[in-house]
C-alpha cells in the first residue's frame, strides 16, 4: 500500500480549485499572486506572502477559497 502524501493532495485540491502552482519543491509551493504553502503535516497549512506569515490553515478549502479572493482583488485593482 502506498503512503499518503500530504503535499500531493495539496497540489491536487491547487490545480482542481483552479489555483496556478509556480514551483513546488516537496512540501513547499510558490503558488500565483506571491503566496506560498507550506505543508506542516496532515490538515496543518501555512500560507504566507513574500516571507511574511498570514496565517495556518487546517482545513484545505479555507486556504484555497481565502487565496482565491485575494487573487480576485488584486485583478480589480
Amino acid at each position: 500500500m502506498e503512503e499518503y502524501n500530504e503535499a500531493d493532495f495539496v497540489e491536487y485540491a491547487l490545480t482542481q480549485m483552479g489555483v496556478r502552482i509556480l514551483q513546488r519543491n516537496g512540501k513547499y509551493f510558490d503558488i500565483e499572486g506571491a503566496f506560498s504553502v507550506e505543508v506542516e503535516k496532515k490538515d496543518l497549512y501555512r500560507l504566507s506572502t513574500d516571507g511574511w506569515v498570514i496565517s495556518p490553515f487546517d482545513d484545505i478549502g479555507k486556504m484555497i477559497e481565502f487565496i482565491k479572493k485575494n487573487l480576485e482583488q488584486n485583478e480589480q485593482n
